[in-house]
């Protein structure tokens, strides 16, 4: 058995990581932990006390450690389950742990929620955290874990609510609060305003930039009455305070203010939406209004969810209702989880002019602000900068950029600098606030420093649609930043390969201008809610400095991001996100190690696959046990051989006939 002390070191270094500073080892402890683990010897025979590697105590809970300098001491499972039996207690870190969490509750540890026992196998480098709970009648397996971030203060409670309990994570049950909203006003809109799909977010917008007008008040609607064309109508009222609003507090151009008008106007005049709807007694505007007014404007403009794009998640749980144009647009609602990551991996900060160049509703902008706004702390100035000058996005289909737009205005963007336009044919000097000078010359402009991108999927189908795969979105967009400048983009799999000429040459023409950083492979459900699941990688690119033959990209898998599909849920969060999202930084950042089933770092060219499964290889050493193993199969092998008939294929024949000295 190898030396256990620097799995020890290991292990206090993780400790540290979540201010445990001075847990109980060994015999030590107060008086309670002692007693609890009386009788609880790990040897055959023994009736001595148990004596845990570490034990702690964090918001209630016990937390029992058991480590082996081994990876392969990590967990042993008879049947599935982790067995308490001699000798596998004493070989195995996971099995000694629950060995004492069970003789704890045996012994009637006082005043505890319950014991996670964990056994950790291996170093800094290669090793594996599982984790079991345990209390009186319960012996759960649970996730393994890459580091100990879950028995943070902070995070216990919600690991053991969602990961033992089974419990909807809070940021879930926010979700599902809007989802049930949604729903509501998808019925209300086709059961009593007859509203076509494509037009239900356009409604919601229109109400809700309306409800901002401090000049605006539900109880000014009043449901038109048949026969009396001379009454302003419910639709009308709506668009003109939004209207006003607009006009009065975005500051917005009047092309752009009359390109959401237009997707507004229907609501002037629909009779469906404006007449007193007999189930109501009130029309269904109205009633629409109210409901937004009541379950959703808060939620827009709280602070504490400036991340979340409530626009976007209206927009996608119409058409999935529908069956509407999202996937054949290729449009896919990126998850809040996936912008505020992206937004972090590119260090989205205060100086920053972040453009979108396929903005969608504006989640990854929303996203952008967030982190802006944060790093901006109580400078007003700077914020109210950021609102007016440095977010910017571009979006070609009118519904989309109508509510992008919204999405902006009502967080504060006094301009909306969203453009409805192509990424293809945008003007870059434009976009770039760039300016000619009387003699000619041109004087820069404040540029792009950041680019946040998801591309529309599967647009790439034949050979008059190459121009608009999702590489070639990728190439477009890094033209928009200044040298230096950095590009997050989330892509299927596919686009790292190079299906097609075109795309081969395009990587070769990135590589030439700018420098690949990091490539990560994402959970394969990540869209699972969208209804699409293509299995997607964030490339981090650096624009303008051309890719070094010698520079090492970080190829990194993250399929295990802590997000699972539940059933009647979809993705949901299951408790340990973070740790794992720390994790994840630290590792590209140096701080922590792993493993290369985790991450690879390696010189890449243009006709490589970039992406972590073409360059990893297994770097973890053999164990004794594999030597055997392997042994034991070849000898089994050369028997077969034998017995078959084949034995010369095993022993081969020298030239005069006899058997060559075999050596053995």
């Amino acid at each position: 058995m190898l030396n256990e002390k620097s799995t020890d070191q290991f292990v206090r270094d993780m400790l540290r990581d979540i201010n445990v500073h001075r847990p109980w080892e060994q015999d030590g402890g107060p008086g309670w932990k002692r007693d609890a683990l009386k009788g609880g010897s790990k040897s055959a025979s023994s009736a001595a006390e148990g004596k845990p590697e570490f034990v702690f105590e964090v918001d209630g809970f016990v937390v029992v450690i058991e480590d082996k300098r081994e990876v392969g001491r990590t967990r042993y499972l008879d049947g599935g389950e982790v067995t308490t039996a001699f000798p596998f207690r004493s070989d195995y870190a996971l099995n000694g742990a629950v060995h004492y969490a069970k003789t704890m509750i045996d012994n009637g540890i006082p005043h505890t929620k319950g014991i996670f026992a964990v056994g950790i196998g291996g170093e800094e480098v290669h090793h594996e955290i599982s984790v079991v709970y345990v209390n009186e009648g319960i012996t759960k397996q649970l996730d393994e874990l890459s580091n100990l971030e879950v028995f943070a203060v902070d995070q216990i409670s919600e690991y053991h609510s969602v990961q033992v309990l089974e419990r909807r994570p809070q940021s879930e049950a926010r979700l599902d609060d809007l989802r049930s909203v949604a729903r509501k006003l998808h019925e209300g809109m086709r059961n009593y305003g007859s509203v076509e799909n494509d037009r239900k977010a356009p409604l919601v917008s229109a109400i809700l930039l309306a409800l901002r007008n401090e000049f605006f008040d539900v109880e000014q609607l009043h449901a038109r009455t048949p026969g009396n064309n001379s009454q302003v109508w419910d639709g009308r009222i709506i668009y003109d305070a939004a209207e006003q609003y607009m006009r009065a507090e975005a500051l917005m151009p009047n092309q752009k203010i009359g390109t959401l008008l237009d997707q507004f106007a229907f609501i002037k005049n629909a009779p469906q939406l404006n007449r007193r709807h007999r189930d109501l007694d009130e029309s269904p505007l109205k009633w629409m209004t109210r409901i937004l007014k009541n379950e959703v404007l808060h939620v827009v403009v709280d602070p504490s969810m400036s991340a979340f794009d409530v626009l976007g998640n209206f927009y996608h749980e119409f058409i999935s209702y529908g069956g509407g144009d999202g996937a054949g647009l290729g449009i896919v609602l990126t998850p809040e989880h996936i912008t505020t990551l992206m937004a972090e991996l590119i260090d989205v900060s205060a100086s920053d002019y972040v453009l979108d160049p396929t903005a969608g509703t504006a989640s990854f902008l929303i996203a952008a602000m967030q982190r802006m706004f944060t790093d901006a702390g109580d400078d007003a100035h700077l914020k109210n900068v950021i609102r007016e000058h440095r977010l910017h996005g571009i979006e070609l289909q009118d519904k989309l950029f109508a509510i992008g737009t919204t999405n902006m205005i009502l967080r504060g963007d006094g301009r909306a600098n969203f453009r409805r336009d192509s990424i293809f044919e945008a003007p870059m000097s434009e976009m770039r606030d760039d300016q000619v000078l009387s003699d000619g010359t041109v004087k820069p402009g404040h540029g792009f420093t950041k680019v946040l991108l998801n591309p529309p999927y599967s647009q790439s189908k034949d050979k008059n649609t190459r121009h608009l795969s999702e590489i070639a979105f990728v190439e477009k967009a890094l033209e928009f930043l200044n040298p230096g400048g950095r590009l997050a983009a989330i892509v299927p799999q596919s686009a790292m390969v190079g299906k097609t000429k075109e795309d081969r040459a395009r990587k070769k023409s990135i590589l030439r201008h700018n420098t690949l950083e990091s490539v990560i492979t994402m959970n394969p459900m990540t869209f699972h809610n969208s209804g699409h699941t293509p299995h997607t990688v964030i490339a981090i690119f650096t624009a303008g400095r051309p890719h070094r033959a010698d520079a090492k990209v970080k190829f990194v898998n993250f399929e295990k991001d802590g997000w699972v599909v539940a059933q009647h849920r979809g993705l949901v969060a299951d408790g340990t996100v973070e740790a794992r999202r720390k994790h994840l930084f630290e590792v590209l950042s140096g701080d922590a190690q792993d493993d290369t089933s985790f991450i690879v770092r390696s010189e890449i060219t243009a006709d490589d696959e970039w992406q972590h499964s073409y360059f990893y290889f297994n770097d973890q050493p053999p164990t004794y046990e594999d030597l055997l193993g392997t042994v034991a199969d070849y000898v089994t092998w050369q028997v077969g051989m034998h017995s078959h008939g084949l034995g010369e294929l095993v022993t081969p024949v020298a030239d005069n006939g006899k058997e060559e000295q075999q050596v053995g």
